[in-house]
């Protein structure tokens, strides 16, 4: 669902770090077109410090993995990285529901921006129509 607290971290976030990119500057319509999808295996994960809302990851729960949809988080605590944090809560979560997956999206090695995604091992990726396993 929408809310003002979701959608004032959405845009300080998008604001903040993808004022390069096609996503700046955020809107409302855009949030909601892109995170407030109408199925009911979306969940939207708070995580908050101090009863302050410091990040959101956006995930899809599907019968036998979760899926990252997209994560975000107020850039003042990037310090404490957020992002992080999100991928190994929803890691820990799969393992607590046995789930056989966790799936972190696109991947783009030489991308700043996706290339973080190779540093939680074992990973594997989709080439050439099968799941094939890291080599690096």
């Amino acid at each position: 669902c929408f809310t003002e607290e979701f959608y004032s971290l959405y845009k300080k976030y998008i604001d903040t770090r993808h004022s390069d990119g096609d996503m700046y500057p955020a809107s409302e319509a855009q949030f909601r077109s892109f995170l407030l999808v109408p199925v009911d295996t979306c969940r939207f994960i708070e995580f908050r410090l101090d009863g302050q809302l410091i990040a959101i990851a956006v995930v899809d729960l599907l019968p036998k993995a979760l899926s990252a949809i997209y994560t975000f988080y107020d850039p003042d605590y990037e310090h404490l990285s957020p992002g992080s944090y999100a991928i190994l809560w929803q890691i820990e979560y799969c393992k607590q529901q046995q789930l056989d997956h966790l799936y972190l999206g696109y991947y783009i090695k030489d991308s700043r921006k996706m290339n973080y995604k190779s540093r939680f091992k074992p990973y594997q990726l989709y080439r050439n129509d099968y799941w094939q396993d890291s080599t690096d």
